[in-house]
C-alpha cells in the first residue's frame, strides 16, 4: 500500500489539487456581499483604487473615508493595516482578464494561492512523515468546508498562509540536507517575510523554525552569520513596515479590541465559542473531533514530527492572544486549516496503524475513519453553506444605480451599519455611516446619499427641499445632495 502510495504521489496530489480547485470554484462570480462581505470589501476596494487610480505600495488607499475603523477622519482614505501584496496579485489578474470583473478575480486570487498551500502543506508534511500523511494532510486542507470558503474570499489569509507554508517546506528541506544551501535558506526567510508582511498573525506558527534552528545550531550545521541573516530578512522589513505606517494613524483601524475584548480571554465564553462551537462544529462538523484528538495524542516518529505538537501550542497561543478578534470573527481561524488538517491526518494514520498491527478491525476502522470523514464535510457543510447567500441583494442593485448616474469623482454616503460592503457596490469613495451630523458630510464632499431602508435619516433628506431625489422604489432610494437651498 505504502510503495503504491510513493509511486502515485504526483499523481495523486495532483488529483487532490484539481478536486480542490472544482470546489473553490462554487459561486466564484458571487459579488461582495456574502459572510464577512465588509472585510472582503475593504481588501477589494484598495485593489479597485490601485486599478482606478495607479499603484502607490506605500500609501495604500480604500474608499471608505469615514472616521469608523480608526476613530479620526481618513479624508484620503488610507489603509495602513497589511503589506498591500496580496492586492498586487489581485490587481495583475484583473489587469490580465478585465472580464473577471474585480470580484472574481479577487476570489481567483485567493483560490489560487490556496492550492498553492495545499501543494506546500504536503510538501512539508511529506519531507517529515511520509507520502501516505502528507496526502491526507492536503485532501483534507482541500475538502473541509470551513476551508473551501475561505480559500475563495477576497482577503489576504490565504496568500499568508501560502507563503508561510512554503517558507516552512523550503526550511525543513533545507534542514534535512547534509550540504546546506544558503540561497534556499535565504528564499525561505524571504516568503517567511512576506508572510509577516501579509499577516503578522504567522509569527505564532513559527515554533518549528526554531525547532528546526535550535537543531541546526546544536549540531554546528547553521553558523551565527547565517542565522542572522535569515532573522534579518524575515523580520526587519515588518519592523520598517509598521513603523512606515504610523505616520498615517488616521488609516490605522483601531485594534485594541482584538486582544481582550470584554475580559473574554478563558472564560466559558472563550472555550466555547473557539473550541465547541468554530472548531467542534464549524470546521470539524463533530463527528471529525475524535480524528483531530488522535491526532494531538500521537507519538512523534522523529524529532521533526515535534512540529505538529508545536503548531498545535501555537494555535493556543494565537487563540489567547486575540481572544477579542478570534471570539467576534470566525474568518480569524482561516489561517490555522493547515494545522488542523495534519492533526486529522495524523489521527487517521494512527487509526491505520493500529488496523495494521490487527489491534483494531481493520474492515471496522475503515468503515469508522471513512464515516467520520464524510460526516464531519456533511455536518460542517450545512454550517457553512449560508456563508454563500447574499444577504441583502438590494445594496448589489442600488450600488449599481449609483456607479451608472453618479460622476466617479462622487462621494456617497451608503448607510449599512457601518458595513462597507454597500459602499463599495456604489465604486465610490464615501461613508458607510452617518456618522456626525448629515450637513458636515455634505460640506466635506457628500453629493449622493443612497439606502435600502427608509428610516428617520433618509426620511428627513426626502423631506428636505434642498435636495433631489433621483431614484424612489420598493428596493432603494437615491438622493442628490445639495448644500445650498
Amino acid at each position: 500500500m505504502n510503495q503504491l502510495i510513493t509511486r502515485y504521489r504526483l499523481l495523486l496530489l495532483s488529483a487532490i489539487v484539481l478536486f480542490s480547485l472544482a470546489l473553490r470554484l462554487y459561486k466564484i462570480d458571487s459579488p461582495v456581499a456574502d459572510w464577512h462581505s465588509w472585510r472582503q470589501a475593504d481588501t477589494a476596494s484598495v485593489t479597485r483604487v490601485f486599478l482606478n487610480e495607479g499603484v502607490d505600495f506605500l500609501r495604500p488607499r480604500y474608499q471608505d473615508v469615514s472616521n469608523i475603523p480608526s476613530g479620526s477622519n481618513n479624508p484620503q482614505g488610507y489603509r495602513m493595516v497589511e503589506y498591500p501584496l496580496y492586492n498586487l496579485f489581485h490587481l495583475f489578474l484583473v489587469k490580465a482578464f478585465p472580464l473577471l470583473g474585480v470580484d472574481t478575480a479577487g476570489r481567483l486570487t485567493s483560490v489560487i494561492f490556496s492550492l498553492i498551500s495545499i501543494v506546500s502543506l504536503y510538501g512539508f508534511v511529506n519531507l517529515i512523515s511520509g507520502p501516505f500523511i502528507g496526502l491526507l494532510s492536503a485532501l483534507f486542507l482541500g475538502v473541509l468546508p470551513f476551508s473551501i470558503f475561505y480559500s475563495r474570499v477576497i482577503l489576504p489569509e490565504p496568500l499568508m498562509s501560502a507563503l508561510l507554508l512554503t517558507s516552512l517546506y523550503l526550511f525543513t528541506y533545507h534542514h534535512l540536507q547534509k550540504r546546506r544551501s544558503f540561497l534556499i535558506l535565504s528564499l525561505s526567510s524571504l516568503l517567511l517575510s512576506l508572510s509577516l508582511l501579509v499577516k503578522p498573525y504567522a509569527v505564532f506558527f513559527l515554533l518549528p523554525f526554531l525547532l528546526m534552528l535550535f537543531i541546526d545550531l546544536k549540531n554546528k550545521k547553521l553558523n551565527v552569520f547565517h542565522l542572522a541573516i535569515f532573522i534579518i530578512i524575515a523580520f526587519v522589513p515588518l519592523a520598517f513596515w509598521r513603523a512606515w505606517i504610523k505616520q498615517f494613524p488616521e488609516g490605522i483601524p483601531a485594534s485594541t479590541w482584538l486582544y481582550n475584548l470584554n475580559g473574554i480571554r478563558f472564560r466559558p465564553a472563550w472555550f466555547r465559542w473557539l473550541f465547541s462551537n468554530r472548531l467542534g462544529f464549524l470546521i470539524l462538523g463533530g463527528w471529525g473531533t475524535p480524528l483531530f484528538i488522535l491526532g494531538l495524542i500521537r507519538s512523534p516518529k522523529n524529532h521533526l514530527e515535534y512540529s505538529y505538537p508545536l503548531l498545535g501550542i501555537g494555535i493556543l497561543i494565537y487563540f489567547s492572544v486575540f481572544a477579542g478578534g478570534n471570539v467576534t470573527h470566525d474568518y480569524y481561524q482561516a489561517i490555522t486549516l493547515p494545522y488542523i488538517a495534519i492533526f486529522l491526518s495524523l489521527g487517521s494514520a494512527f487509526i491505520a496503524d493500529l488496523a495494521l498491527k490487527n489491534i483494531v478491525n481493520r474492515a471496522l476502522a475503515l468503515v469508522l475513519v471513512i464515516t467520520m470523514v464524510v460526516f464531519m464535510t456533511a455536518f460542517s457543510w450545512y454550517e457553512i453553506k449560508g456563508y454563500y447567500q447574499i444577504n441583502n441583494p438590494n445594496i448589489i442593485k442600488a450600488g449599481n444605480f449609483v456607479d451608472r448616474v453618479s460622476p466617479k469623482e462622487a462621494k456617497v454616503i451608503a448607510p449599512y451599519n457601518g458595513d462597507t460592503a454597500f459602499l463599495y457596490q456604489t465604486n465610490r469613495f464615501g461613508w458607510p455611516a452617518v456618522t456626525y451630523d448629515i450637513n458636515q458630510l455634505i460640506k466635506e464632499g457628500a453629493s449622493y446619499y443612497v439606502s435600502v431602508n427608509f428610516d428617520e435619516t433618509t426620511n428627513q433628506l426626502l423631506n428636505d427641499s434642498r435636495h433631489q431625489v433621483i431614484e424612489k422604489n420598493n428596493e432603494f432610494i437615491v438622493i442628490k445632495l445639495n448644500q445650498q437651498p
